[in-house]
């Protein structure tokens, strides 16, 4: 009984309101660039990528807890039981159907995470944000490999098209920008592996305890590595960092909300807005615009990862099973 997956009532709210949902994805987008913005600033004034992390995954955890609170008046009201104490949320929050599979899919996303907050650190937002999108690709090679799902013609020739993009992007050779544009790929490689174990967990554990066994696990094993490399915050770091955690909440909640509110046929090419999000803020904040070639193949990404969002769509279907949300968000 301990791993009877949720019912789809348990799972989300049914929602016909696509206006809200754009409105919540487009929001999510702007909120984790302004996220990537903080930790580019942090790191690039002197404080180690491992201790930005950490301050992003403690109050991260605070957002979580705080989060579990609400969570039963804002998630899933229709399906709710009475409350009969105030600690019920927080204990919900604690019980993991999976617990091991949910330490993996954390260790994951902490490995995508430190990737991406080194990529953000060495290049401009816009051109992290641009290659980062190929997640998508990226999720669609691993469902055949891992989820044995199959993947048609169609579908490999736009993940073939997306990597074209990334190499548009990064410009191997001599006019390679830096080393450092290949962290993004490896940050989507990791991610698209928690998004697929993310798709696993799903089916057993409520979004409050994914979201809350994330933020734990990362705030515990960064903890580990403080006394390494602490560097006291001064006032303003540290308002930044609750900044970092608490808009990372948000942004992810948003998503979440977005795609309880809308299908992802309607909504998901608004995820891609992002990158204009990413280029203004980069240049208001860091005086810093991507070269052209970072607009050309952040075209292809987008392009080949709005088709391959639309046969997932068309897979969903003809299996009826719901496109996941984690499959084509934001990236942050």
């Amino acid at each position: 009984m301990a791993d009877k997956p949720l019912s789809a009532g348990e799972k989300q709210i049914a929602g016909d309101r696509p206006l809200f949902g754009i409105l919540c994805l487009v929001t999510a987008g702007f909120v984790f660039s302004f996220f990537n913005a903080i930790v580019k600033h942090l790191s690039t004034n002197g404080m180690p990528v491992m201790e930005v992390a950490w301050g992003r995954y403690v109050f991260h955890l605070l957002f979580a807890l705080v989060y579990a609170g609400l969570a039963r008046h804002i998630e899933r009201p229709a399906v709710a039981p009475v409350q009969t104490y105030w600690w019920q949320p927080w204990r919900e929050m604690l019980r993991a159907r999976k617990p091991g599979l949910q330490f993996l899919r954390s260790l994951l996303m902490l490995a995508t995470t430190l990737l991406f907050f080194l990529a953000v650190s060495h290049i401009d937002l816009a051109s992290a944000t641009a290659v980062a999108f190929v997640e998508p690709m990226v999720i669609t090679i691993l469902s055949f490999f891992l989820l044995k799902e199959q993947v048609g013609v169609r579908r490999w020739s736009a993940v073939a098209i997306g990597f074209i993009g990334v190499l548009i992007v990064i410009r191997p050779g001599f006019g390679m920008v830096s080393l450092a544009i290949l962290l993004p790929v490896f940050s989507a490689s990791t991610g698209a592996t928690y998004n697929v174990l993310t798709r696993i967990a799903a089916r057993y554990d409520s979004n409050v305890t994914s979201l809350f066994y994330a933020a734990l696990v990362g705030c515990l094993v960064l903890s580990a590595f403080m006394p390494l490399v602490w560097q006291a915050p001064s006032v303003n770091e540290w308002l930044l960092l609750a900044a970092l955690g608490f808009s990372g909440g948000l942004a992810h909640t948003l998503v979440i909300r977005a795609f309880t509110f809308a299908s992802a046929s309607i909504i998901a090419p608004f995820i891609y807005l992002q990158l204009v999000w990413a280029t203004a803020i980069g240049y208001v904040w860091f005086d810093m615009l991507p070269a052209i070639t970072t607009w050309i193949g952040g075209a292809v990404i987008i392009a080949t990862g709005i088709y391959t969002a639309h046969r997932e769509r068309i897979r969903g279907r003809e299996k009826m099973a719901p496109v996941l949300a984690t499959d084509i968000s934001p990236k942050g």
